[in-house]
């Protein structure tokens, strides 16, 4: 123990060392950084608005605007040749939905992702050409004789985005719209039921298997679909 005690009783030895400070002057570094960034504010250009793409001018590809993206508006989409039309996609949902297998991702046989195939997937020019595009909107409206389409983007209930009106001229337009799913005149069939079309509507379902599955543990409570 003596070896223990010898420790115990070192003196602690005051380094001769003083530390020397990284700057000189802190204040340069963030008098710098200040600097430049009230230089990048100052040069920032305005946000500009966008409101929509004009008819082609002479020696560009005729544009094509497809509404809609299900199997009709895929279809056309994975044909076209993109060597000779830009394509503008307009639809609420950016992907194409495998509706066969809907019923399988409510009990978890096929994950959600399975089952949808995104837009510029189906056509890689939407996400590479400079002239083809995908717009997450709706179409509220065609005017003919000016080959144009209004839409209005998808604000999907959020409180802090206001739906954009704008509008896109076109060579060529293919509707593919689809079409709802009929409740045959049954009432509370829209108001209760799931139409099984889109996959929010298979994540609701397994969602709500789910909860009733946890819940019928609880004694003395009732549930239902």
């Amino acid at each position: 123990m003596a070896w223990f005690m010898n420790l115990v009783r070192f003196p602690t030895l005051k380094s001769s060392i003083k530390p020397k400070p990284i700057l000189k002057n802190p204040t340069f570094l963030f008098n710098s950084l200040s600097h430049y960034s009230a230089d990048a504010t100052h040069h920032q250009n305005p946000p500009t608005q966008y409101s929509g793409l004009g008819p082609t001018a002479s020696g560009e590809k005729p544009r094509v605007v497809v509404l809609g993206s299900g199997w009709a508006g895929s279809r056309f989409m994975k044909d076209i040749d993109a060597n000779l039309y830009d394509v503008v996609c307009v639809s609420p949902r950016n992907h194409m939905v495998f509706t066969p297998l809907l019923a399988s991702t409510c009990v978890g046989t096929l994950e959600f992702r399975s089952v949808a195939e995104p837009v510029g997937r189906i056509q890689p020019a939407i996400s590479k050409e400079p002239g083809s595009y995908f717009f997450l909107a709706k179409c509220t409206g065609i005017d003919a004789d000016k080959h144009a389409v209004n839409c209005e983007t998808i604000a999907d209930g959020l409180d802090t985005l206001e739906p954009w009106n704008f509008k896109i001229s076109y060579d060529k337009l293919v509707i593919a719209l689809g079409a709802e799913a009929s409740t045959f005149g049954i009432q509370g069939v829209k108001e209760h039921a799931f139409f099984l079309r889109e996959v929010h509507h298979a994540q609701e379902i397994r969602r709500k298997l789910l909860l009733n599955l946890m819940l019928s543990d609880v004694p003395g409570i009732q549930i239902g679909l």
